[in-house]
């Protein structure tokens, strides 16, 4: 066999603009790291309109964070089946981190020194993979005790998001804060009355903030108006439903854990439909319901009846307590499935599962 031909370094600079952001569309999630580092033409290329745009509409990446951010996170991509391990090593790991939310290519993050249950102080931290940088958010103006947080996408640059936080302020009050990527600076935009988030992550979803409610409901706040209404859960038994709220490009959905003598027993999938006619103006319509093999499997893969579940993309994918191991309901195909076993046999206690899209013009300096 000969010897491989490097092509002249001159054809490659040479190369048509339109031709290099097709390479640029092929290439898989872990090579964007080192793309960008060829030299400053290349590295430009991210923020162009055409990469914007195909970021903007490709199926989000599957993330999965753990507290120790000295150890690899692994990154599973749809197209290509397969996953890879990044490095969020750049953010100070002195103390555990718990990833809250994600939109725009961005993390949001709790920095804090423990993982106590009930409702905290902690630092918050927003960190692009990609560029590998992060920025410490600043004190919050009235909130003293957060109760849930989110970050969403802010105007039509990327490089902007806010990050919106619910919690309880010095004077017993609820408070809705908002931060502004531009101004650097947090604003109290709202009070929240008669509604106790539980300590949960919070959603964005069409102009309304979406939090599990402590009394068994959910809570829809409309950021625009300043109203709060409570949405009842899909069933009457709401109070012995362990429940979950998931939002992802083709909606919210509500996932309730069906248990007998604290053993699960199945999973079941509401989607929430928005109506104009009856006293309510909204449904809960369920569309998918985990077969009796699959919850056996999936059982297996834990040691609890524990589990988180994410939305990403159209997809819903599920993690059982402390497993490595994924499981997805596409929504489209209402198909329950399984993602490819990590090639290494790895074990994290705690562990965050996130979409990540590629939005990489956010560099914190």
């Amino acid at each position: 066999m000969g010897k491989l031909r490097i092509p002249n370094q001159t054809m490659w600079s040479d190369l048509p603009e339109h031709l290099k952001e097709r390479i640029l569309e092929c290439l898989p999630v872990h090579c964007f790291f080192r793309f960008r580092a060829v030299c400053k033409t290349w590295n430009g290329l991210f923020s162009s309109p055409y990469f914007n745009s195909i970021a903007r509409n490709s199926q989000p990446f599957l993330i999965l964070c753990p507290a120790k951010t000295q150890l690899p996170s692994l990154i599973y991509t749809f197209i290509t089946h397969t996953w890879r391990t990044i490095s969020l090593s750049f953010i100070p790991h002195d103390r555990p981190i718990n990833f809250r939310g994600s939109a725009s290519g961005l993390l949001l993050a709790d920095i804090n020194a423990n993982f106590l249950f009930g409702y905290s102080s902690p630092t918050l931290c927003v960190c692009n993979p990609l560029t590998q940088t992060y920025s410490t958010l600043p004190e919050m103006v009235s909130v003293s005790k957060i109760m849930a947080r989110t970050i969403l996408p802010a105007g039509n640059k990327t490089e902007e998001y806010t990050v919106m936080v619910v919690g309880m302020s010095s004077t017993g009050t609820v408070v809705v804060e908002a931060y502004n990527s531009t101004t650097k600076a947090w604003k109290v935009v709202g009070s929240i009355t008669d509604v106790v988030l539980k300590t949960e992550n919070m959603f964005f979803f069409k102009g309304y903030l979406l939090g599990m409610t402590g009394s068994g409901g959910i809570m829809a706040y409309n950021i625009e108006e300043g109203i709060t209404s409570v949405m009842a859960m899909p069933t009457a038994d709401a109070n012995n439903l362990r429940a979950r709220l998931v939002c992802c490009k083709s909606g919210v959905f509500v996932v309730g854990a069906i248990e007998e003598n604290q053993c699960l027993k199945g999973l079941i999938v509401w989607e929430l439909v928005f109506q104009k006619t009856g006293k309510d103006d909204y449904k809960w319509k369920e569309i998918g319901k985990m077969p009796s093999c699959v919850c056996e499997e999936f059982k297996r893969s834990s040691n609890s009846n524990w589990f988180e579940c994410v939305g990403v993309g159209d997809k819903i994918c599920f993690r059982a307590n402390e497993s490595m191991e994924i499981l997805v309901y596409d929504v489209s195909t209402s198909s329950w499935n399984w993602l490819p076993k990590f090639p290494a046999d790895l074990r994290y206690v705690s562990m965050r599962c996130l979409p990540l899209e590629i939005m990489p013009t956010t560099r914190f300096s």
